[in-house]
């Protein structure tokens, strides 16, 4: 035999007696380890194992004996002391358990989410309250009033938002008569399709489409970059000039969304109405003169205005909730990461929970 072979694992077993020899180790058990464990486990009653002629053996080929006996160490056992210390670690080493559930486990994370929930929500009071002052001390000095941030955040918000609110203002308008045009059509009543389209673009869909995706392009964003100046130590660095983080970095977001957003509605409202007008003279023959002239009268100036001032609070309500998640960001990209994404859960549920408030507030008014 040569002495390759007489460097591989073996084993035999004869008058009771499992004998292993060679060297047990990962480098020569290689893809033989399930093979030669599954061999070992058909082996059935008490043997005595003998270990003593093994040249070598780490961690893997003492695991692989391991479970083989059962995580324990069999009855009758001969082996040296080198080998019998490979053993003792293993049996050292507990198997990973779940912990125990508790029989009100549930209660406790719902007491610890309610309280984290208001601790959040007594945060967003604050800022609020923090952002008031701002505004207010900027109104009596208006040469500190932040106008260049102001500026650079319409810019940068505005202009590119308009693709996406284009894309989906028109397929939004589209689908609504669409949806509405086959109805209205069997009962004669293909006129309403004014009163459907206006109502549901100008008072709804206007407004809540560009708050939800203003929220998921806009507010991320500023929930990023104020986070990325926390973890950078930039905020740390404002406080020591002087320069409150709130004055120049969330109250000129604020500000900006509250002028810019009712913009963006009326943008969406407009391609909205066109896709409406679209399917409404290709499907159901209304001209688009017709379409034009008839909007004012079944749809009243009241709901135009309901959406434009909707877009100012979700405006003011996205930069609110962005600036107070970036304000949260602890200096690691863990909390970066996870503050983004809340800010953006978190708006885009007040924005719905808000507008289902407003549809009851004025359920009854603006409808002809």
């Amino acid at each position: 035999m040569t002495e390759q072979n007489l460097q591989q694992p073996h084993w035999q077993l004869e008058d009771q007696t499992i004998t292993l020899s060679g060297r047990w180790t990962l480098r020569r058990l290689g893809g033989n380890f399930a093979r030669q464990q599954e061999m070992l486990r058909q082996i059935q009653g008490n043997f005595v194992w003998d270990l003593r002629a093994v040249d070598a053996m780490d961690s893997a080929g003492a695991l692989l004996l391991w479970q083989v006996w059962g995580n324990r160490l069999p009855d009758q056992l001969k082996l040296n002391d080198t080998h019998r210390a490979v053993f003792s670690r293993l049996a050292d080493l507990q198997p990973l358990t779940h912990p125990p559930r508790r029989p009100f486990q549930f209660l406790d994370a719902l007491g610890a989410f309610l309280v984290e929930t208001g601790r959040d929500l007594w945060g967003i009071f604050l800022l609020m309250g923090a952002l008031l002052l701002e505004f207010g001390r900027g109104l009596r000095h208006p040469r500190s009033f932040p106008w260049r941030e102001i500026s650079a955040t319409i810019v940068n918000t505005g202009p590119s938002s308009l693709p996406i609110l284009t894309l989906i203002g028109f397929l939004i308008g589209i689908v609504i008569s669409f949806q509405s045009a086959s109805t209205l059509a069997q009962y004669g009543a293909n006129i309403y399709i004014i009163n459907i389209a206006g109502l549901s673009i100008l008072r709804e869909f206007g407004p809540l489409i560009t708050a939800v995706i203003l929220s998921g392009r806009s507010g991320s964003a500023f929930t990023a970059q104020i986070g990325a100046m926390r973890v950078t130590e930039e905020l740390d660095a404002l406080r020591t000039f002087g320069i409150p983080p709130i004055r120049r970095l969330v109250l000129p977001k604020v500000i900006a969304l509250a002028i810019v957003v009712p913009l963006l509605v009326l943008w969406t409202d407009m391609v909205g109405i066109l896709g409406a007008m679209l399917v409404a003279k290709a499907n159901l023959g209304i001209s688009y003169h017709f379409f034009i002239q008839e909007m004012p009268v079944a749809v009243p100036s009241f709901n135009l205005w309901l959406g434009i001032i909707k877009g100012a609070i979700f405006g003011i309500l996205i930069a609110w909730i962005a600036g107070f998640h970036g304000l949260k960001v602890q200096p690691n990209t863990t909390s970066l990461s996870r503050e983004t994404t809340n800010s953006v859960v978190f708006s885009i549920t007040l924005v719905i929970l808000i507008d289902a408030i407003l549809a009851l507030v004025f359920a009854n008014t603006g409808i002809s």
